[in-house]
Parts: structure tokens; C-alpha cells; sequence
């Protein structure tokens, strides 16, 4: 089996750019993608949302255009774009283990640069080994590259709701559609971008009749871009939403949820609850391809070189599992690693 020089694993922006650059510099390569679309991440973004283009004086490397624009919009031209390049893409590709030959390279040693979340480093000596890499896929087939990008991001890996009755049925960890749901009392769990949008999408029309809560586990609203925030607390003066702060999640029942507040217990009528609190690398499949993460914490990022090379020689991690889950950040990264 001749191996491709490049695997690239997951085709959102990152996994994007990078085949897009492979294909126009002529590297053998494959574009592994488990969905039969393009870019899953943003295919599961709410219909119509804006995408933003941030930060704005950030200059794209990617050989993929990309503005601000409705959601289709930025698909629509990604799936035009990946087409004339001549990318090789293989759907329906889950990749299921990553292993390498194991082999010792004499005398060949790489500097890994730990990046810490306080924003210190460590710097440690890991001595590389050779590739290729097998990549087995769920339909049993194999893939064998020199190369393998792992663009795979957290999305697929949301954080859950740990309280009583988080497993219910009216719980959801997305939102396609805000315009499905109409006559609903809907609290949204999360004070981040995704929150917040997800509220303002199902407040927007009056005629749908929705009681919207956010709910945030903080005083402020940190995580959220300065333009949602200010969204947000528009619709609230406006009566169209409501917002509980320094509040968390007790228990879900049907019908009903229970909060703690700074000012104690609230009991509420709900129909439906959209968690949208963040995500976690899939750190098992991660770690199984040999790849090493910065400390044990759930939420740590994998040891990187400047390079972004992991600790597995020849296998690189770029976009959100890399840290950097701006789209314009994840295209450069794909960019530059090929």
C-alpha cells in the first residue's frame, strides 16, 4: 500500500486549509471525514447564523476564502472552493485508531513546548520515532500516510449536564433550527457564544411565542464576544429574554427545572433546556494515537511544538484540540503546517 503523503483527519476550517494548501502544492494526500458533508462544526451551527471573522486584523494565509457571512454562505463557498482545488475527500471516513511503526530515529530528538493555561511553558526533550502512520477507519478499510494532521476539534465532545434529570429527553446539547420551536418556557444553560446566540435566535420572532432564559454560572459574561453581549442585553431590556446570573443547575424534571441562585432555590416551568457550556478534546481516541496532553485536567491541551508536532513524531494537532478555536486561526494553522 503506497501511503499518502498527508492524512488530514476532521475537515473543519483547519482540516479545510490544510487540504486545500496540500492540493495546490500537489502533496498526495486524503481528506478523512466521518459526516457526508463538509465541515461539521459549522453544518451544526442554527440555521442562519452570522459567522464572524475574528480577529479582523488577523491576515489569512489559507488558500480558502472566508468573510463574515451567514452560515450558508461561508459553507456554501468552502464546498465550491474544495471542489476546484481537486481535493481528495473520503466521506463517511471514521477514523478509529492511529498507530505508527514505533521505530527510533538516532539521534533525533524534538523540543516540545507545553503551553499552560496561567500562560507559562515547559519545554521537554521527546526523542522522535518514524512514521508512517496506519489509520484504520470504521468500515474497516486502512489508511497509511508519512503525515497526519488530526483537525478533529471538541465539538463532538460537549460538556454534559452532572445534575438529576440532565439525560433527559428535553435535553439538548444544540440547536439547528430556532425557528422549530414555538409556545416553549426554554432555558439555555451557558453564558458563552454559542448561549447566547442560540437565545437570541429563539427570541427573535415574537410570533413564536417563546419564554427564553440564559443562564450563567458567572457574574459576567467573559467568554462571549463583546457583539453578543451587547445583543443579549438588548433583548433582555427589550423584554425579549431573560437572564439569571451566578445561578447553576440543580435538577431537570419533566417539565420543570431548578436553579441555585445568590439568592437561593428557583423552581421553574420548562419545556426544554439547550446545554451549551463548552467542550473537552476527545482525549481517549487522542491519547490511544499517542499523542500526550499538558497535565490529567479534562480540559488541558495536547504537549505541541512550536510547530505544533505532538509528541507522536509526524503527527501534528491543529485548530480548537491545538487551543485556538477561531476559524481564522484554525485555517492559518492548517495553512502552515502543510
Amino acid at each position: 500500500m503506497t501511503p499518502y503523503r498527508i492524512a488530514i483527519v476532521g475537515s473543519g476550517p483547519a482540516g479545510l486549509s490544510a487540504a486545500a494548501h496540500a492540493a495546490r502544492l500537489g502533496l498526495s494526500h486524503v481528506l478523512l471525514e466521518k459526516t457526508d458533508h463538509l465541515s461539521d462544526t459549522i453544518f451544526k451551527y442554527q440555521k442562519g447564523k452570522h459567522v464572524m471573522a475574528t480577529p479582523s486584523q488577523l491576515v489569512l494565509r489559507a488558500p480558502l476564502d472566508f468573510d463574515a457571512g451567514k452560515r450558508e454562505a461561508v459553507l456554501g463557498i468552502w464546498n465550491d472552493q474544495i471542489a476546484a482545488a481537486g481535493v481528495n475527500v473520503q466521506y463517511h471516513a471514521e477514523v478509529t485508531a492511529i498507530t505508527g511503526t514505533g521505530d527510533a530515529i538516532p539521534g533525533s530528538v524534538m523540543k516540545i513546548v507545553t503551553r499552560k493555561r496561567d500562560g507559562s511553558s515547559d519545554t521537554q526533550d521527546i526523542q522522535r520515532h518514524a512514521p508512517p502512520y496506519r489509520l484504520q477507519l470504521a468500515n474497516g478499510e486502512v489508511i497509511v500516510a508519512e503525515t497526519v494532521i488530526l483537525a478533529i476539534g471538541t465539538q463532538g465532545n460537549p460538556n454534559l449536564l452532572a445534575c438529576p434529570g440532565g439525560d433527559l429527553g428535553h435535553v439538548q446539547y444544540q440547536l439547528d433550527d430556532p425557528t422549530d420551536y414555538a409556545d416553549e418556557h426554554v432555558f439555555v444553560i451557558g453564558g458563552g457564544d454559542a448561549g447566547i446566540e442560540n437565545a437570541l435566535g429563539l427570541a427573535a420572532d415574537p410570533a413564536q411565542n417563546n419564554t427564553v432564559t440564559v443562564v450563567n454560572r458567572s457574574a459576567e459574561f467573559a467568554n462571549a464576544k463583546d457583539a453578543n453581549v451587547k445583543a443579549l442585553m438588548a433583548a433582555r431590556d427589550a423584554g425579549r429574554i431573560a437572564i439569571m446570573t451566578e445561578t447553576s443547575t440543580r435538577a431537570i424534571e419533566p417539565g420543570w427545572i431548578t436553579l441555585d441562585t445568590k439568592d437561593g432555590e428557583v423552581r421553574s416551568a420548562c419545556n426544554r433546556v439547550i446545554a451549551r457550556m463548552g467542550s473537552a478534546p476527545p482525549r481517549g481516541f487522542v491519547e490511544q494515537c499517542g499523542v500526550e496532553f499538558a497535565s490529567s485536567d479534562r480540559l488541558a491541551f495536547p504537549k505541541l511544538s512550536a510547530t505544533f508536532e505532538s509528541t507522536a513524531p509526524g503527527i501534528f494537532v491543529v485548530g480548537a484540540l491545538a487551543g485556538y478555536p477561531l476559524i481564522k486561526h484554525c485555517m492559518n494553522q492548517g495553512h502552515d503546517v502543510v
